[in-house]
């Protein structure tokens, strides 16, 4: 389902989760990650650019501003440019890819 919504500032049109996973993993941080450490998806999932929809904590994260991509496609990791928290009450990243439309 496509809809509006504002990525810093800007009105976007965005795709919710209303289309069919091909890809949907969720990885429990289990100790303190520094911005800037690589963190590898789960099952060895590759991706090639914008497709990969990722979420800390339920909150959808912009590529380029809450994370970056690492290295040339097929891509593993990525990297968050805040810090990631383990521990007792730890961060959930999700990843994520639908099946193009």
């Amino acid at each position: 389902m496509a809809k509006l919504s504002l990525v810093n500032g800007i009105p976007r049109m965005t795709t919710e989760a209303g289309s069919i996973a091909i890809y949907d993993q969720t990885f429990t941080v289990v100790s303190d990650i520094t911005a800037g450490t690589a963190v590898t998806l789960p099952l060895a999932q590759t991706y090639t650019s914008e497709e990969l929809e990722v979420r800390l904590n339920g909150v959808r994260m912009d590529s380029g501003v809450d994370y970056t991509f690492v290295g040339s496609p097929p891509r593993t990791q990525i990297l968050f440019t805040l810090d990631l928290v383990g521990g007792v009450n730890p961060d959930q990243i999700n990843f994520r890819i639908d099946r193009p439309e």
